[in-house]
């Protein structure tokens, strides 16, 4: 996604001022999650989120929340639970906008189903992955 062009739809999306008003010590929270796990995952490298190893962002969220729900504020790393949470539904969010994006730029792909398990994608685009996150499959 890109930022719109039109002036007026700009200045509608105070970017700045949400990213430091609204919320500002779970961005930070949200942030130490981002740099534990790659670095967990990814040690030496730049931060950046290796989707290949984040593939359960709905079930994973959950446990989180569940955690929190039953007392655990932090994980074992010291880590919030809830920012662990946040972090994980922000990338399904991530790929769901994707997804959607994917599907209006090739309307023809909708309907097809997945060539190894036969799952139906009502929004299967070429190039995406099997929405069955046990499949390894990929529409062609």
């Amino acid at each position: 996604m890109s930022l719109p062009t039109d002036n007026a739809a700009r200045k509608a999306l105070p970017l700045w001022t949400y990213m430091t008003e609204y919320f500002p010590d779970a961005y930070v929270a949200e942030v130490a999650v981002a740099v534990a796990g790659n670095n967990q995952h990814q040690p030496g490298e730049p931060l950046h989120w290796a989707r290949e190893k984040s593939t359960d962002q709905m079930n994973t969220a959950f446990r989180h929340m569940f955690d929190h729900g039953r007392g655990q504020v932090k994980d074992v790393d010291g880590c919030y639970h809830l920012a662990k949470a946040i972090w994980r539904l922000k990338a399904e969010l991530q790929l769901t906008i994707e997804r959607e994006r994917a599907c209006d730029a090739a309307p023809q792909a909708r309907g097809a189903r997945c060539p190894k398990c036969q799952v139906h994608w009502t929004d299967g685009v070429r190039g995406v992955h099997c929405p069955d996150l046990r499949c390894p499959g990929v529409l062609e």
